[in-house]
């Protein structure tokens, strides 16, 4: 553990209750801190970083710790923390508004992860020299946190009428799907790891050292810039492991100050002159950008897994001989289990023998292949979700997606041993460019993966 100085920010505010913002618990003892944000979604060791918490009471000298997701404290620095008041009626939109509490100066050692200042504001650690690189979602938290009383969608605000831009400056947790991955991640011993926020998708030198990216969770929310960047990055030869489900669904743009995420949802709504800046469905004809050329499958095609329908709530493998599956005794018809809220799909052109089978003109891919399938639905419409595998010309990376918003939940890797398994085997065979497609789908030697 790190112990490290800090400037303190002194302050005199009254303890008063924010309707909708801080909800006070008898659970915490005084001194504690209610909640918090800090600055900066992500920093690089050896940056500073302003933490902006809010505390049950004043208390001179506070420790504030710093702790990975497994709960190892990693840092500790004292300041004053006192109760936080925002004097804005919007905070959703225009950020909570509290004073500075202490801005921290991170050793130049601290390793690249996801850390909790008080185990619950996030703090995503960079790294510059990283060979593997965890996004996380962090649009798609900030699109569903109602912290201030509204988040992007009606159901979680207030008057059930969502707005269409909300503050990264406000309290947020860490993103549910991811959580279990992002912990399973920690413990493993992959070298040269480090983590982005979707906000640093946006500068393609964030990635550019990578020879593989990993989408985690429920990474819904993609401005136009990151999605270049992803392909891009595909393009260059990288490998890319789609650890997401419902991903790339809405196009968003950040505010100027890059304090806000911005998402109308409706391009008549949507202030912005440009079409193809719109902030909208990826699907929509107008922006020209279909997300099955940058993952193969998308959302329209599958939907939710959790709901009524004809699957098994996971998985049904149909490519045992798939080197994806080493380490498992999973057979052609056995069931991955992972029951998933939200699921993509690949275009199909029918089935055979019951056996979903890739529509190859839609996708005109080189090379796809289907590990295993579920029945899901959307909208009374029946949808097959798909995990696949595929290269899309002789020069491109290889992408693997396993098109789940749980596969990184506490549904899939979190208590499931085989997609664990799963999860390094694809890990290490992208990293080291080892072949990932069945030996029967290819004429082609082991060398032509990557």
């Amino acid at each position: 553990m790190l112990r490290i100085s800090c400037m303190a920010a002194f302050s005199r505010i009254i303890l008063l209750l924010l309707v909708g913002n801080i909800v006070y618990s008898s659970a915490y003892a005084l001194g504690d801190i209610a909640d918090g944000y800090t600055n900066h979604l992500s920093v690089y060791p050896g940056d500073s970083i302003t933490l902006y918490l809010n505390a049950y009471q004043t208390t001179p000298g506070y420790t504030i710790k710093l702790y990975t997701l497994q709960g190892q404290e990693v840092l500790q620095c004292q300041a004053t923390v006192s109760p936080q008041l925002s004097d804005s009626k919007n905070t959703y939109e225009d950020g909570f508004g509290y004073k500075r509490t202490t801005t921290v100066y991170l050793p130049p050692t601290l390793k690249s992860g996801v850390y909790l200042w008080e185990n619950k504001i996030p703090m995503i650690v960079k790294s510059s020299t990283a060979k593997i690189i965890v996004l996380y979602p962090s649009n798609t938290e900030n699109a569903y946190c109602n912290s201030g009383g509204k988040s992007l969608y009606s159901f979680n605000s207030s008057d059930k009428a969502a707005s269409p831009i909300v503050s990264f400056l406000r309290p947020m947790s860490i993103e549910p799907h991811s959580m279990e991955f992002l912990r399973w991640m920690e413990q493993q011993d992959f070298q040269n790891v480090g983590y982005i926020t979707d906000m640093d998708m946006d500068e393609y030198r964030e990635i550019k050292r990578a020879s593989l990216l990993i989408i985690t969770g429920h990474s819904e929310y993609w401005t136009l810039q990151a999605r270049k960047n992803f392909d891009r990055f595909v393009g260059d030869g990288k490998n890319v492991l789609v650890l997401s489900g419902n991903t790339m669904w809405w196009q968003v743009r950040y505010s100027k100050d890059r304090n806000q995420l911005i998402c109308y949802k409706n391009a008549d709504k949507d202030p912005i002159k440009s079409t193809k800046l719109k902030t909208i469905n990826w699907n929509e004809i107008t922006l020209n950008y279909p997300i099955l050329r940058s993952l193969g499958t998308d959302f329209t095609l599958a939907g939710y897994g959790r709901k009524a329908d004809k699957g098994w709530d996971g998985y049904k493998v149909i490519a045992s001989r798939s080197p994806l599956l080493e380490g498992t005794k999973l057979k052609d018809g056995d069931i991955l289990s992972c029951a998933s809220d939200e699921l993509d799909g690949a275009p199909l052109s029918g089935f055979e023998n019951g056996i979903p089978i890739i529509n190859q003109e839609a996708l005109g891919f080189q090379k796809v292949e289907i590990i295993g399938y579920d029945h899901v639905a959307r909208g009374g419409v029946d949808g097959v979700a798909t995990w696949i595998v595929f290269k899309a010309n002789r020069s491109s990376g290889i992408v693997i997606n396993t098109a789940s918003t749980d596969w990184c939940s506490r549904h899939g890797i979190g208590s499931n041993p085989d997609i664990q398994t799963i999860t390094r085997t694809m890990i290490t065979r992208l990293l080291n460019h080892e072949y990932v497609f069945s030996p029967e789908t290819s004429k082609e030697p082991a060398s032509f993966a990557n």
